[in-house]
């Protein structure tokens, strides 16, 4: 273990918070979820509370004078890659000048509008609506819980409309008015200009919903197409690939105090590192129900969320990402009995067949420039694997694999906006998915494939992607964190493996390597497989069922 020495250069948020003597939420929430994460917090107060686990006593909120200080004070020694806002004091103390200051800052800006304490307390928001309008639309992602949500457009509307009462109402309980879901609430708030939206679920869960009891559902909404350009530009992953979903993941027994000041902070730490916004929320929903897991104990059961490292975290942890019109995992693949072992990509029978003959565990049957007689190929194709007892997917392809009974297919990320999943599902044919983030590897869990695949392990040899390499640290992380008893998904990995690489690639516990280039049909090809023989044994000396 190497040992720190000087100064080291780390990421840096601020936090416009109020501070919590208690410590469980505020900018002391901010400060732990960042040292949690390796991230630089600075902190600029805008008020003191004294609060407990039983709510809130006392609120004392700063001069603009003081604020303004602290402001060039952090300003002196750098701006940040991220802000965060949580609670504002309600008025025109605060909110004009704050708008005036964010003028200045060109990065992201993550606000968690806390309107009321869960457990009460806070003097009820009354800004001037000009200037939350303003900062709505000024804010690159806001994170409400659904009554904060429907409570800030309760605010935005005439006090004459109904539907403004009606949602005052609930936003002044604290709780969500049950006809009124997160997709309606998105839809009204992204009309005033607000971007990128993730409304949490923590609060939602509906009486006599198993699934609700069951799942915390938090929606993200992408900013609108016309929308006003944001910090964020062109991510991959990012809106291309579905612009409202739903993370899912499961409720914890318990109730913790700053959940959402921890979850924005946690999403502001993940931007300042340089993660895609997808990649960001996702780390995030799993940074804080690894808080919840580990909270400090409170006498009367409502207790202090504790940050800890994702390091620490395991898979159920994880969200999985589905369609935000879909919010349940609705379909099934087939397990398979035994890791993918050596995994051959190709694209034509003489190839197929001859990785066939020298003792391939798995192929994918991937023609990127189809002929004429492809469909009689990829027909012939499954017929030779199916009388190897090899696995075949079919790449891409899968209205020609449900019609000729195909083993398996395989899909990209673009592939599941458009495949007939639940038809493949009950057709019975093993569906493996690519993924390169922890995004995409949501996402793939939300379908609950056959098997996964991370990549680019290394450079492609076979073609460019826009992903950056893994490396094998990070996959490593993943191939711990969803190992194949866990989750039931078998894993893979592709891109740039050799001979050369594979020992430390395999050493990382992985069942199975994708290769292309290194399996290329040449001379040379018998060798090298037996190569890679030597790092991937065959299946049939593992300890597995066969298929």
């Amino acid at each position: 273990m190497s040992l720190i020495s000087g100064p080291v250069s780390r990421a840096k948020i601020w936090s416009i918070a109020a501070s919590d003597c208690s410590a469980g939420a505020g900018s002391q929430a901010d400060l732990t979820m960042a040292r949690a994460l390796d991230t630089d917090c600075a902190t600029l107060i805008c008020a003191i509370t004294a609060q407990n686990s039983q709510g809130v006593q006392a609120v004392e909120v700063l001069s603009r004078a003081m604020l303004e200080q602290q402001w060039q004070s952090l300003k002196a020694d750098g701006w940040p890659q991220a802000i965060k806002i949580g609670w504002l004091p309600p008025g025109n103390l605060l909110l004009p000048w704050l708008l005036e200051k964010l003028q200045e800052y060109a990065g992201p800006v993550i606000w968690d509008p806390v309107l009321s304490a869960s457990q009460g307390g806070l003097p009820q928001a009354n800004w001037p609506k000009d200037a939350l309008l303003t900062l709505l639309q000024r804010v690159d992602l806001l994170t409400p819980n659904l009554a904060e949500a429907q409570a800030l457009l309760a605010l935005l509307q005439p006090q004459d409309n109904e539907y403004g009462q009606l949602l005052t109402d609930c936003g002044a309980a604290g709780h969500p008015h049950p006809a009124v879901n997160s997709t309606a609430t998105a839809a009204a708030l992204q009309a005033l200009g607000v971007k990128h939206l993730l409304i949490t679920g923590g609060d939602s869960a509906q009486a006599g919903s198993a699934e609700s009891d069951e799942w915390i559902q938090d929606a993200f909404f992408a900013a609108p197409l016309n929308a006003s350009a944001d910090a964020f530009g062109d991510q991959l992953p990012g809106p291309d690939l579905l612009r409202a979903f739903v993370f899912r993941h499961r409720r914890l027994p318990l109730k913790a105090h700053g959940t959402g000041c921890h979850l924005a902070s946690a999403i502001a730490c993940g931007l300042a590192q340089g993660h895609t916004l997808y990649d960001a929320l996702s780390r995030a929903v799993a940074a804080v129900r690894l808080a919840i897991r580990s909270a400090s104990e409170r006498a009367n059961g409502y207790h202090n969320a504790w940050a800890r490292p994702l390091s620490e975290s395991v898979a159920e942890d994880w969200p999985q990402v589905v369609p935000v019109q879909q919010r349940t995992t609705a379909v099934h693949f087939p397990r398979l009995p035994q890791p993918l072992g050596l995994y051959g990509l190709v694209d034509n029978l003489p190839h197929l067949k001859r990785l066939l003959t020298l003792g391939i565990d798995s192929l994918q049957w991937r023609v990127k420039n189809p002929a004429d007689d492809y469909k009689a190929q990829t027909a012939q194709a499954i017929r030779c694997a199916a009388e190897a007892s090899v696995p075949l997917f079919i790449n891409d392809d899968w209205q020609l694999a449900l019609e000729l009974g195909a083993f398996g297919v395989h899909l990209g990320q673009e592939d599941l906006l458009t495949a007939d999943l639940q038809a493949l599902a009950e057709a019975g044919i093993a569906l493996g998915i690519s993924t390169h983030c922890d995004w995409e590897i949501a996402r793939a869990r939300g379908v609950n494939p056959s098997y996964i695949a991370f990549g680019p392990v290394f450079t492609p040899l076979s073609k460019v992607l826009r992903y950056t390499p893994l490396g094998l640290e990070q996959l490593n992380i993943w191939v711990t964190r969803f190992a194949e008893p866990i989750e039931g998904q078998r894993l893979t990995c592709i891109g740039g493996i050799t001979a050369a690489n594979v020992a430390p690639v395999v050493a990382t516990g992985i069942g199975s390597v994708a290769i292309v280039t290194e399996l290329a049909n040449d001379a040379g090809l018998p060798q090298r497989l037996a190569d890679l023989r030597k790092c991937m044994p065959a299946l049939e000396m593992l300890s597995c069922d066969p298929i």
